[in-house]
């Protein structure tokens, strides 16, 4: 996401596809809601729901699942690893051979993106996992996705959106 090479760029490519939406409100969530190391706007028609570390949110067609959360990792090999392990617990199933990385830097914000493809309940879909570096020691703003390629199409601006939206709150 941002348009970062790997899914923030497939993001984009979405937005570029889908035709115009009208922009929906959109609240401003803290992650975590305690002591915050970012924030992100989320639109009020994606039904977003705050979690113990950050939120999640749904698009309003139910295409796209998006989380935003603090994580705590010595790395993010690390952090990567177990991100994968709670999609997988959630009966997802991850292509670990499709991985694909990037790493850039947009808006000030550091961020390593890993995209694969794989099956949920629905058939074929992409997943993404974003770590994005924060000041504080040992903590990543964690963004999970996923979703088909249609849902990309319809959803591109929203998620466009979404992702340019997020900031740090220390520095």
């Amino acid at each position: 996401m941002f348009k970062a090479k790997v899914l923030f760029s497939t993001i984009a490519m979405a937005a570029a596809l889908c035709a115009f939406v009208p922009a929906a409100q959109a609240k401003v969530f803290s992650i975590p809601a305690e002591d915050a190391v970012a924030t992100i706007n989320a639109p009020d028609d994606w039904e977003p729901s705050e979690t113990d570390n950050g939120i999640e949110m749904n698009s309003p067609d139910g295409g796209i699942y998006i989380g935003a959360e603090a994580v705590k990792a010595d790395d993010i090999a690390a952090a990567i690893e177990a991100s994968v392990k709670v999609l997988a617990g959630q009966g997802l199933d991850i292509d670990l051979s499709s991985k694909k990385t990037s790493d850039s830097e947009e808006n000030g914000l550091k961020m390593h993106d890993f995209m694969y493809t794989g099956k949920d309940q629905d058939g074929p879909t992409n997943f993404g996992i974003t770590l994005v570096e924060t000041p504080v020691a040992n903590t990543f703003l964690l963004m999970t996705f996923w979703g088909s390629d249609e849902a990309l199409k319809t959803n591109g601006k929203a998620l466009t959106a979404i992702t340019h939206s997020v900031q740090l709150t220390k520095h």
